[in-house]
């Protein structure tokens, strides 16, 4: 009867929901048609013959305005020029018709049968206006009055009702439970008795934490004789770690979560799990509402922004991204779109996507509404700028060192200060004994082996001068005579400056160079192979060849390389801080070794091949060798050797100070032993001191264009190349229509507006964040929200049906310190939520759907705790929190479905197959059967409401799969390794891990019966018998819901 009932009722909804989203569709479509014909054909006639009398400069003629649609209907000293009720009968049209002296526009001459005809046809199909086009910003509010909060019950003020009183005022825990009661008292229905206590823990258990209780969670809760027995339960479950993997899949949901980009490379978003464990913590914190949504909108700008504030941004880019789009604009604002609908469905409650191209349909939404909200969030940076096939990995990831934040940042800079100075002291009294020395303490060390020199203080295009005289090069393009570290310097421009010099070392050798910037470099510190970033020295040829090359990646990455083997060395990120740096590549053929060296320090080391390098003549200066990345900033002292330099004489090169043996004899013997002893002390100990060092990671983040954000209009039915009249960034007029104005963090990073938006979002009296909130935490306690459509407050959504307890809760939180955890708990231990979900007929015919919650609804449960019990019961449940998507194995007819099935997925050990479902990789073209099957969402759109459905291949998937028949083995193993007194006994103990009760006598009989018949006509063995009662356990009605 549950299945039959379930299906029925999916069905209706389903079709209602189909319904209605035709409907809307067909609205839609015919609103765009109109707005085309209108901007293309009706328009320019009216902006040509009528506009130059009745536009927008000082009074027009006859006070009536033309260039705007709420200006025909206020209309001039003759009264409104269309006439909404009666179109045919609309002054407009007599006035074009010529029809007597009183009625002739233009009065210059009339217009042609055709253009009278376009614009009759306009008028009467309803005079459908395309925003963008005709009044600027302030004539179009001013025309436009719309009151704030409408009529509509949603925006109006947030006002606390009144708790009700109730007769049965012995049933009401707390004011939830008034509320409820008051409804069902009003209706002559009385609540459902209070659920068991094993049907209690397991709800509990399931809503809380997705997982099935324990025997020790059971047992713990049946055996508390405490009058607060149940509250303590509750908390228990709360305090879970595993209630954030539970609560975060609901947010995540809302968001449209997935570790892909989706469309045909799907390729993986960087770090995108990182937002996902961000969630987790968040929840498992608990932390406040408000700041919960405040550091996913501007993480970035708060004055307190670290390293979690700027992965909560991750927010911004979990879209569906193009990576080859035909229209780069197109796909921009399509992603665009997709923040502001998470944004104002998902934290509002409004439903503002179709404003994109025209007015609302139904609610008071305009399309200048639209690009309002769009303008606060334009200027983020977008992730793709360009034709091509990559996605701009600089704009929506960054490199963060671990102490980012301003209590690491200072502590950091603390640590270097000391350092500084340190460095310093050492410093001085090397250079005052290098002072001391007579000149004649003999060639510097570092001459040994020079081949080439290039001070770089060239003054004119052409010949890049050798000072050894032995390979000059050439410049081909440069910014000549910039400061340089020594004397002049040569700049590049990120372009197409360079410089090339013959490669005059490719066996054994060091190249050296100075270098200042303060760009981002091309490419990504994910991936700092050199020939992927901005080319300081290249020689890189195509495919695994002879070459090297040095350049900066990302966000300051010096990195380096060589080729046969691809052997690559880098920095840490920081080095484009607008300081000189001295960067030094060594290779030694004898021991293969190559050495990067950043300011005298090595910073790493690997092994390459023995061969020379010598698949290129030129090495490349400024630029990567075959058209790549420029360098944007200056380089000085390029110095190439035919040998490896030892660290103390590249430290001594870094340094400007002689440290060689040379100098200490003469110390010795102009100021003695001692003098020399000390100076030797020093130069060890400056060899040895190191800066402070950090680890970063890269996260997945917001990056904005600066702290001026560009421009936005109104796109004219949302073509990305039709822009209208221009802006301001603010909200909704319905709303209040507040205005937002630049403020730029002191980092200057960004332009302040993602934060004003926040801040505004989560003020206390706000009229839709916190009904939201509070809706949403009624939804998935409940099985649906006191609004069902909980993601759409407006008039295409459904009203509350208990509007007054949806204001209580609302204005209930900022009383419980915006804690999503207290306001749960408020719910779970409400009686409201303790009803059984026993069946009433009477109730059911007055109320069939349970609007008034005269009993609990029992629901199936969702596709990840489906999966997360099964793993459970069996034994294999892995709880570990955090990381990377896993790969638990899937069927190949599955992987057959991708383009490339055998590197469509990964692969993971059995420990790490058995994570929760919130772990497994989510990959947009290749979803999980089992999942996907129990109705995960599709996460090319937010789902703020899950559909349960009911379909065979389900069935399929529970009684024929290769993860049943996995599970059920295991399961039969753990039974019989926890009850090895034999058959009655192990079936006792599934039964009772699979319901989380004790199983019935009659129950354990039926199991016994159905074992003995497998093995007599099936002629099954006793372990193949087993394994089918166990996989018949975990497709038990009662462990597939939860009620």
């Amino acid at each position: 009867m549950i299945s039959m009932m379930s299906t029925i009722s999916v069905a209706v909804a389903m079709g209602s929901a189909a319904g209605l989203g035709s409907e809307a569709s067909a609205q839609h479509q015919d609103i765009v048609r109109r707005s085309a014909f209108f901007e293309s054909k009706a328009w320019p006639i009216i902006e040509r013959e009528c506009l130059p009398c009745h536009g927008g400069g000082g009074r027009p003629k006859g006070g009536l305005r033309l260039d705007h649609r709420s200006a025909l209907l206020e209309g001039g000293d003759r009264g409104p020029a269309f006439d909404e009720a009666s179109p045919e009968s609309s002054l407009l049209l007599r006035m074009i018709s010529w029809e007597d002296e009183d009625y002739q526009m233009p009065p210059k001459g009339r217009l042609s049968d055709d253009e009278i005809a376009i614009l009759n046809e306009w008028v009467l199909e309803g005079g459908t206006w395309a925003d963008g086009v005709g009044a600027d910003p302030a004539d179009a509010d001013a025309m436009t009055e719309i009151p704030i909060g409408g009529d509509w019950w949603a925006w109006q003020p947030l006002e606390r009702p009144e708790v009700p009183s109730v007769t049965g005022a012995a049933w009401v825990r707390n004011p939830v439970d008034s509320f409820i009661l008051a409804e069902l008292e009003a209706a002559n229905l009385a609540p459902a008795p209070e659920a068991d206590r094993h049907t209690l823990v397991r709800r509990v258990a399931l809503d809380v934490t997705g997982l099935p209780p324990t025997p020790a969670e059971i047992a713990a809760f049946m055996d508390d004789p405490a009058p607060d027995a149940y509250e303590r339960m509750v908390d228990r479950f709360l305090e879970s770690p595993q209630h954030g993997v539970k609560w975060a899949r609901h947010w995540l949901d809302a968001v449209r979560y997935a570790d892909t980009d989706g469309y045909e490379r799907d390729r993986v978003k960087p770090e995108a799990w990182r937002y996902r464990d961000w969630v987790v913590g968040a929840i498992n914190e608990d932390l406040p509402w408000n700041r919960f949504l405040v550091e996913q909108l501007a993480g970035d700008e708060l004055p307190d922004r670290d390293l979690s504030t700027l992965t909560a941004t991750g927010f911004y880019r979990l879209g569906i991204w193009d990576d080859e789009p035909t229209d780069v604009e197109l796909a921009k604002n399509d992603d665009l779109d997709s923040i502001i609908d998470v944004v104002s469905r998902g934290m509002m409650g409004m439903s503002v996507a179709c404003a994109r191209c025209h007015e609302h349909k139904r609610d008071p939404i305009l399309q200048g509404d639209y690009y309002r909200l769009a303008a606060i969030f334009r200027d983020l940076a977008p992730y793709k700028e360009r034709m091509g096939n990559a996605i701009d990995a600089n704009n929506v990831t960054r490199q963060v060192p671990l102490h980012f934040g301003a209590e690491g940042e200072a502590a950091f800079a603390a640590e270097h200060d000391r350092y500084e100075a340190r460095f310093a002291e050492t410093f001085d009294a090397l250079q005052a004994f290098a002072a001391a020395v007579p000149e004649s303490s003999g060639p510097h060390p570092s001459d040994a082996g020079l081949v080439a020199h290039y001070p770089m203080d060239d003054s004119a295009q052409g010949v890049l001068r050798d000072s050894t005289g032995n390979h000059p090069g050439r410049i081909v393009d440069a910014r000549l005579g910039r400061d340089g570290r020594v004397g002049g310097a040569l700049g590049f421009d990120g372009g197409d400056d360079r410089a090339k010099i013959p490669n005059s070392a490719n066996e054994s050798f060091t190249v050296s160079f100075w270098m200042r910037t303060t760009a981002q470099a091309r490419g990504s510190a994910s991936d700092p192979r050199w020939f992927l970033g901005s080319g300081l020295i290249d020689g890189e040829v195509s495919g695994i060849v002879n070459d090297f090359g040095i350049s900066m990646v990302g966000p300051g990455v010096i990195a380096a390389g060589v080729g046969r083997p691809e052997t690559f060395v880098n920095s840490a990120p920081g080095f484009n801080d607008g300081r000189w740096h001295h960067v030094a590549l060594t290779r030694d053929i004898s021991t293969r070794r190559i050495t990067l060296y950043v300011d005298g320090i090595e910073v790493d080391a690997d092994r390459g091949g023995p061969q020379p390098l010598d698949a290129i003549e030129e090495l490349t200066v400024g630029r990567s060798h075959p058209g790549g990345g420029g360098f944007a900033g200056t380089l000085d002292e390029i110095r190439i050797h035919d040998r490896p330099l030892s660290a103390e004489e590249i430290t001594s090169l870094a340094l400007g100070v002689r440290l060689d043996d040379a100098v200490v004899d003469s110390i010795r013997s102009t100021n003695g032993a001692a003098a020399a002893k000390e100076f030797v002390r020093l130069r060890d100990e400056i060899l040895d001191l190191e800066p402070p060092r950090t680890d970063s990671m890269l996260v997945l983040c917001a990056r904005s264009r600066g702290p001026v954000p560009p421009q936005t209009n109104i796109l004219i039915r949302g073509d990305a190349h039709s822009p209208g009249r221009l802006v301001a960034p603010g909200v909704p007029k319905v709303l209040g229509g507040e205005d937002f104005t630049p403020a730029p963090p002191d980092h200057r990073e960004s332009s302040g507006l993602r934060l004003a938006f926040a801040e505004w979002l989560v003020e206390d009296d706000n009229r839709v964040t916190w009904r939201v909130a509070a809706n949403r935490l009624w939804q998935h306690l409940f099985g649906r929200g006191l609004v069902r459509s909980s993601d759409d407050f407006g008039s295409l959504g459904t009203r509350p049906t208990h509007p007054r307890l949806l204001d209580w809760l609302a204005t209930e939180f900022p009383r419980r310190d915006l804690s999503r955890r207290a306001m749960a708990r408020l719910l779970l231990t409400s009686s409201t939520y303790r009803q059984s979900s026993r069946f009433d007929p009477v109730a059911f015919e007055r109320d069939p759907l349970n609007d008034l919650f005269w009993r609990f609804d029992l629901r199936r449960l969702t596709a990840e705790e489906v999966r997360d019990s099964i793993l459970a019961v069996s034994g294999n449940l892995n709880p570990e929190l955090g990381g990377k998507g896993v790969y638990p194995p899937l069927p190949r007819a599955v992987l057959e479905t991708a383009s490339r099935p055998d590197a469509a997925w990964g692969s993971a050990t059995p420990e790490q197959a058995g994570r929760r479902s919130l772990y497994v990789f989510l990959k947009r073209s290749l979803r999980h059967p089992l999942l996907e099957g129990f109705d995960q969402p599709d996460t090319d759109r937010a789902c703020s409401v899950r559909f349960a459905t009911t379909v065979p291949t389900q069935s399929l998937m529970m009684m024929n799969s290769d993860f049943i028949d996995r599970q059920a083995s295991r399961f039969a193993a753990r039974l019989a390794e926890a009850r090895p007194q034999g058959l009655e006994a192990q079936i006792r103990h599934g039964l009772e891990l699979v319901l989380c009760r004790p199983p019935a006598p009659a129950e354990i009989d039926e199991m016994r019966m159905l074992h003995a018949e497998l093995l007599e006509i099936e002629s099954l063995s006793e372990a193949e018998a087993f394994d089918a009662l166990c996989v018949l356990m975990l497709n038990l009605n009662e462990f597939l819901h939860v009620g």
